[in-house]
């Protein structure tokens, strides 16, 4: 489930409000920290992807 609501995650921001909307639906099951934790994680994944894939490359002056 995490992979599918992270996988195109930019930025913080939407991160946090991807985590608010499922904390809606699913505080009340026991296993919602364990599932807090793989958003925040696949998150964090997809953020830093999309952050090294927005990295100009470096052309070599030869």
């Amino acid at each position: 489930m995490a992979n599918k609501l992270t996988d195109n995650c930019t930025t913080e921001v939407q991160l946090d409000k991807i985590i608010k909307g499922q904390e809606r639906k699913f505080r009340w099951r026991d296993d919602w920290p364990a599932m807090e934790k793989a958003l925040q994680e696949s998150g964090a994944a997809a953020i830093a992807a999309h952050k090294e894939a927005r990295k100009p490359t470096t052309v070599s002056s030869e």
